[in-house]
């Protein structure tokens, strides 16, 4: 769903009393910094883990505290923030993923930023590792409570836990129902992660998929290229064109610091390797260059970063799955790879 930033932030900037100041106080959903500094970033992400844990919500800057002025900030500065670090910072500290929106807001002549923080699909997110001045630690639970981000209580830890339960239990009836309304010999199972349909048997039949499941994936996964539907014989079907294990997933335009998290390094730790081991996996599968996968981003300074999607992290840990031997295989991969790069000197 599309949230207006511009409109919320400016009903909140435009609330002001008689001297000129917010009446807006922080909350559950949003609180006010007087500017951005990257220094502060462990401090800025123990809010940012906290409002994910909650309803999601803003980190508003511009505004300064007793009382609180729209004193606004540098329209250039704010814009220079380089939006790789702050989703390295977050992917090293915190799991699973946070996801994130950044922009600015001008009201009367002022420029305000704001960081906008989704509430996450998988609760709770959980800190990794320590960094700050004992801003946030390892095995921790942040939580947005009115005005104040701290540790999670009972209370709220407990709902989280009982609202996954609940989650699951609803998608698992769901499945159960409508499986036993089509009958179990009937059904095709789509994986979302590889993008395999298993089918128990489709030689000399159609797959059809319910026009509302299509809608449905069109607007929640973002690697399936929307189909194009034709009317045969009264039945809304879904075309594939050539064989299903080798067609090819189109992906359309995506964020390249929430749907590519993942450096090299990232994916190493993620797998137990070493970033070499990973980057002569990457090198044998043709990761690179597949965008279902990877993307390149240029950089002012650095001239290139590789970035990679969680997708490219299933398909590693499921190419690992089937080894027995995983050393013994990344071995032979390895001198693969390096009689290779010898030829290409």
């Amino acid at each position: 769903m599309s949230i207006d930033h511009q409109t919320y932030i400016k009903k909140i900037l435009q609330n002001i009393d008689a001297r000129g100041y917010l009446k807006h106080r922080e909350s559950s959903t949003i609180e006010f910094k007087e500017s951005f500094n990257s220094k502060n970033m462990p401090k800025y992400s123990r809010t940012i883990a906290a409002l994910a844990n909650n309803k999601g919500g803003y980190i508003l800057f511009g505004i300064k505290d007793s009382p609180k002025k729209l004193i606004g900030i540098n329209k250039d500065r704010f814009d220079n923030i380089k939006q790789e670090k702050i989703s390295t910072f977050l992917i090293d500290h915190f799991d699973p993923e946070i996801k994130w929106d950044i922009g600015l807001v001008e009201n009367e002549g002022k420029y305000f930023g704001y960081i906008y923080i989704y509430e996450a699909e998988e609760k709770p997110v959980i800190c990794k590792k320590n960094a700050g001045n004992n801003d946030i630690h390892s095995g921790e639970i942040y939580f947005r409570y009115r005005g104040q981000s701290k540790k999670i209580g009972y209370s709220e830890l407990k709902k989280i836990i009982d609202e996954f339960r609940e989650k699951e239990r609803r998608m698992w009836m769901s499945h159960i129902e409508r499986i036993a309304k089509i009958g179990p010999s009937n059904v095709a199972l789509l994986d979302l992660l590889k993008g395999d349909i298993h089918v128990k048997k489709i030689e000399g039949t159609n797959l059809i998929m319910d026009k509302n499941l299509i809608d449905e994936l069109r607007d929640k996964v973002k690697f399936i290229e929307e189909g194009k539907f034709s009317e045969i014989k009264g039945e809304p079907t879904l075309r594939i064109i050539g064989e299903i294990k080798t067609a090819d997933v189109v992906i359309p335009q995506l964020d390249p610091n929430k749907d590519y998290p993942f450096l090299q390094k990232h994916l190493a730790g993620q797998l137990g390797l070493r970033p070499y081991d990973v980057q002569i996996l990457i090198w044998k599968y043709k990761i690179k260059g597949d965008r279902k996968y990877h993307i390149e981003i240029e950089t002012s300074k650095s001239g290139k970063v590789h970035k990679y999607s969680k997708y490219a992290l299933e398909r590693l840990k499921s190419i690992l799955n089937e080894q027995k031997d995983i050393q013994r295989f990344l071995k032979r991969i390895s001198k693969k790879y390096q009689k290779r790069m010898r030829s290409d000197r």
